[in-house]
């Protein structure tokens, strides 16, 4: 043979406490979900999995429509998906664009034939309702896109009414909750959201590669009625028959990781358990203390409006003659948590903090308080 075995050796991986914008640590209860039994993708104990992940869907996402699923892979397939099934070539997409992701889904769209019209402002603030509708009744476009919580720059987005506003001029409401869902409001069906996708891997405290989405009536009529195809792997009509939505379809399309299916399970029974609205009491509770022990260091929010602050993501900007990845390795290395430079707008511009899921925890606010207080300390001192 030419080509020989390669010498693949094993090696440890040391686990830290996780605290960027994600991914985040795992339940205990999720890792060890992880070591269920792989299953056939044909056999009753898969599909009650799936049928206790939509009952769970429909919780986390507050609604009751049928349309509800997970799609195989991270939270980009779950952006794919909703973008394609509800908006065809020549179609148009209005994107509200603040950060990473705003940019991400005008770089799926363009792939598709899709006219975007973007509407951008700065990255430390979020859009006013009055400001969206003008857009909405000047370009009247086939969907919406926006995102509710964003990770690359630490705001949360208004949605209450925006809904009203973009079915007033018939358009669809996509909605990016990848990094919000399980960490702070959200009410699927009262704001009137009609399609939106989220992830595991941030507040729910899941591994990464499997996406809740769900689709409003609405969505579902224009999907019915569409007549571009979309791509194979995130057809929602196929979807729908292979996670029987409506009670009378066990339609195989692909096989789903069975060890991701038992995780996400367990993400949703656990957030079940300790309900939604304690989850985003514990997320806002733990913020807020770590944000008042941020106040006592030299450090600045890099949202200067605390309403339009993320409580599962904080980004911070760090004082004149600190580097930021000096910081980030020093945190790591000193005090074994992992935090995340600025991405996209934010890049070299801020530390984007994450303390959600299992690590929203008031013990977790102070390690990182500390460590941060040890690290600004410690750097300046070896800069003399």
């Amino acid at each position: 043979m030419s080509i020989p075995p390669p010498n693949i050796v094993d090696f440890e991986i040391k686990e830290t406490l996780l605290c960027g914008p994600g991914p985040c640590n795992l339940w205990p209860s999720v890792r060890e979900a992880l070591t269920k039994p792989i299953i056939s993708p044909l056999c009753d104990e898969y599909f009650k999995a799936l049928d206790d992940i939509r009952t769970g869907i429909k919780y986390v996402f507050q609604t009751k429509s049928n349309l509800v699923l997970a799609i195989s892979g991270s939270g980009h397939s779950g952006m794919e998906t909703v973008i394609t099934n509800l908006v065809g070539p020549e179609e148009t997409l209005l994107i509200a664009n603040r950060g990473i992701w705003d940019e991400r889904a005008y770089n799926v769209a363009t792939r598709y034939g899709i006219k975007i019209i973007v509407h951008r402002i700065a990255h430390n603030t979020t859009f006013t309702l009055e400001e969206l509708e003008r857009q909405i009744e000047v370009y009247r476009p086939t969907a919406l896109f926006i995102t509710h919580g964003d990770s690359s720059t630490g705001t949360v987005q208004k949605l209450e009414g925006l809904g009203d506003i973009c079915h007033k001029y018939g358009t669809l409401l996509l909605v990016d909750t990848v990094v919000s869902l399980g960490g702070v409001p959200f009410f699927m069906d009262a704001w009137g959201v009609d399609a939106v996708y989220s992830s595991t891997q941030k507040a729910l405290s899941g591994p990464a590669g499997i996406s809740p989405v769900a689709f409003s009536a609405r969505a579902a009529e224009k999907i019915k009625n569409s007549k571009h195809k979309t791509p194979f792997y995130f057809d929602i009509t196929l979807l729908a028959e292979q996670w029987n939505c409506y009670g009378n379809t066990r339609y195989y399309h692909h096989t789903l990781s069975p060890p991701l299916v038992w995780a996400l399970r367990e993400c949703l029974r656990q957030l079940s358990i300790e309900t939604l609205e304690k989850s985003w009491e514990r997320h806002a509770k733990t913020t807020r203390h770590f944000h008042e022990r941020v106040q006592r260091l030299p450090l600045e929010f890099f949202v200067p409006n605390p309403e339009h602050r993320l409580a599962t993501v904080t980004t911070l900007a760090l004082p004149k003659g600190y580097n930021y990845d000096d910081v980030i390795k020093y945190v790591e290395e000193k005090h074994k948590i992992t935090i995340f430079p600025g991405r996209g707008p934010t890049a070299d511009k801020s530390l984007r903090i994450g303390i959600m899921g299992v690590n929203s925890t008031g013990a977790v606010a102070d390690a990182l308080a500390d460590a941060l207080a040890d690290a600004l300390q410690a750097l300046v001192k070896s800069s003399l």
